[in-house]
């Protein structure tokens, strides 16, 4: 009768067959619980609340607003708790759109910004992001050698051309940065952690906000945070976020999407009670992983036997095998990332994510039945039919570390 719902129902099909089938390997997604996809269904998102946690008054807001409040208050007092910030701002609505609303807050036209850059795993919309605004953008010194900045001349030229911002927003990355070398005396530090929010939060990885005391730590929260696809902005420094906290709404944001504020809040309340077990099996299942592909003769980035200690593996090997591997995975619908950058020794590799297999608990039989499937898919003649037993024989992809389950709908539809 209704053509389009017809329509509706076959690309639903399709895309559930596909995600049911599919062998999860994008470092940039994950999966998000029942308890935390809970409150997109709700009567949230239809509502309006302007201020922050810290500067709430009705004279700006609907009536009704009030009752929104204790959401930002139980999401202030988490990132406390987990990222030791003293403010917590869950307005923004992607990580980018995070980025965005700093650099409108916090930057003049002409101010001198240096940035991670994307041959080195940097965030490749951050440089026209910044130029966008009038902004001088320089790349930060790296040595390929260590996967890691150039700490000595960072510094040097952060003083020698007056930076007014480090702006840190890695895409790529196996090891952490050391904040104990970066010297933000004369200038701001910005983090978009997007890829590393639930390992920081966790206590797997060094936070900045620990380190350094002019830092903003920002990004989006659906990657190794399993949250739903929104902006976090967090920071103990109370002159950078008065700027911040007036500008991003109503200046630059009416309807923050409370739908998504609220299912941050329950991805938070999740991580407290099952991050810390969760991301160190994220590691754990990273590093077997890259022990197993090394073994079948791939070229696996490591550092004395380490592989990883986010949840991120690169491969490194020639052009002509990269796209060999990317083609026939897109045939097998196993979801991995080519890069094309020095960052990848030679210029060309492959990037795993381990995130959502751990999100399923995937065993270390699982573990080698994907190294496996790697390898078969990695030559220019390979066997699909056999490929696509072993993707037969990986587990069901079953959500763990959450709470039991439960009609979440109870906690916000009366009866």
């Amino acid at each position: 009768m209704y053509k389009e719902i017809d329509m509706l129902e076959n690309v639903f099909k399709h895309f559930n067959d596909f995600q049911k089938k599919s062998v999860p390997l994008c470092a940039a997604e994950n999966v998000i619980s029942d308890f935390v996809k809970s409150p997109l269904a709700a009567d949230f998102q239809e509502r309006y609340i302007m201020g922050s946690a810290y500067d709430f008054t009705m004279n700006d807001n609907f009536i009704g607003a009030e009752y929104l409040l204790p959401f930002y208050k139980m999401i202030d007092e988490l990132g406390r708790e987990l990222f030791h910030a003293k403010y917590t701002d869950a307005r923004t609505l992607t990580g980018m759109n995070a980025a965005n609303m700093l650099a409108s807050a916090l930057m003049q036209r002409g101010d001198n910004i240096m940035i991670l850059g994307k041959e080195y795993g940097g965030h490749a919309s951050m440089k026209p992001t910044f130029e966008r605004l009038g902004v001088n953008v320089y790349d930060a010194p790296y040595n390929l050698d260590s996967y890691d900045f150039d700490y000595d001349e960072l510094n040097k030229q952060i003083k020698e051309k007056n930076i007014k911002f480090l702006n840190i927003a890695p895409s790529d990355l196996v090891f952490p940065h050391d904040f104990n070398k970066i010297d933000d005396s004369n200038c701001v530090i910005l983090f978009d952690y997007s890829q590393l929010l639930g390992l920081i939060g966790a206590g797997l990885l060094e936070n900045p906000l620990d380190k350094l005391k002019n830092c903003i730590l920002y990004g989006g929260t659906h990657k190794t945070m399993p949250g739903p696809a929104h902006g976090i902005i967090m920071t103990n420094n109370d002159k950078l976020y008065a700027k911040i906290d007036k500008d991003i709404n109503p200046k630059y944001l009416r309807n923050i999407q409370t739908h998504q504020v609220v299912s941050l809040l329950f991805a938070m309340i999740e991580m407290k009670y099952f991050g810390k077990e969760y991301q160190s099996n994220t590691v754990k299942i990273g590093n077997i992983l890259g022990q197993e592909l090394q073994n079948r003769g791939f070229n696996v980035v490591h550092r004395e036997n380490v592989f990883t200690q986010t949840h991120q593996i690169f491969i490194e090997m020639p052009q002509e095998s990269m796209t060999t591997l990317f083609n026939n995975a897109v045939k097998e619908g196993i979801t991995l990332n080519t890069k094309k950058k020095p960052l990848f020794h030679g210029g060309f590799g492959i990037r795993l994510g381990l995130q959502e297999i751990s999100r399923y608990k995937w065993n270390n039989k699982a573990l080698s039945t994907i190294a496996d499937i790697l390898s078969e898919i990695s030559k220019t003649e390979y066997d699909s039919a056999y490929v696509q037993n072993l993707i037969q024989t990986l587990p069901e992809k079953t959500i763990y570390y959450t709470f039991e389950p439960y009609d979440w709908k109870k906690l916000y539809i009366q009866a």
